[in-house]
């Protein structure tokens, strides 16, 4: 409340009133850290305030939700139950993406884990079965965690998901844009992954076949 009353988070409109204000304020040292709002902060709070307050006000928590979405999509369609204890076998689970689409899923079975920790997760989405290999934490993996590509940078050849990635390629390589740099089989299925941009193979960052997540750093092009 000090904090609100030293402009912290604004005036309410007409500000407040007085003397109640300077009493309240009386003997306490200004407040430390407080800074001005820049353009971009002005503009960002009239064209998505939301967001912009969230990030001015509390921006570990905001910084900490921005990497989720980034993660895991808009999960705030979950009842928080499921979110924060996870699902329970042989029941069937409602979520409401958008209107008129409704996702029915429904979880199967669960695993033994790998050397990695990894569990294969089998669920029941609209009634298809499907495989979903997961990272259990509570298990202390063999082998070490692996590398995850950095979606921003060209160089960065990515799994774009789970399954077995064979490569097809060598360091120092040199290899055309579209290039097929490994192959990825899953669920019977198997698919290309093509190099985003020309250049020389710098460095494998897996073995020549190995089991990786989505997301994983397959190749770095120099």
């Amino acid at each position: 409340m000090i904090g609100f009353l030293h402009g912290e988070l604004g005036d309410p409109p007409g500000g407040w009133p007085e003397p109640f204000r300077s009493k309240a304020l009386r003997g306490r040292a200004a407040p430390k850290g407080v800074t001005g709002l820049t353009d971009a902060d002005r503009a960002g709070l009239s064209q998505s305030p939301r967001a912009t307050l969230n990030r001015l006000l509390f921006p570990g928590p905001a910084k900490e939700f921005l990497a989720h979405r980034e993660q895991f999509g808009d999960t705030s369609v979950l009842h928080s139950k499921d979110f924060f204890y996870g699902l329970r076998p042989g029941r069937e689970y409602t979520v409401n993406l958008e209107k008129g689409v409704t996702l029915l899923f429904e979880l199967e079975a669960i695993g033994e884990p790998d050397e990695r920790g990894m569990r294969v997760v089998l669920a029941n989405l609209n009634g298809q079965l499907r495989p979903i290999t997961v990272r259990d934490r509570s298990i202390a993996a063999d082998q070490p965690a692996a590398e995850r590509a950095d979606r921003s940078n060209p160089a960065h050849v990515a799994a774009p998901f789970a399954g077995v990635v064979t490569l097809a390629v060598a360091e120092g390589d040199e290899v055309e844009a579209g290039a097929t740099v490994a192959t990825i089989e899953a669920m019977k299925m198997e698919a290309a992954i093509t190099a985003p941009v020309a250049g020389t193979i710098e460095r494998l960052a897996i073995g020549t076949v190995q089991q990786v997540e989505g997301g994983d750093l397959l190749v770095v092009l120099g």
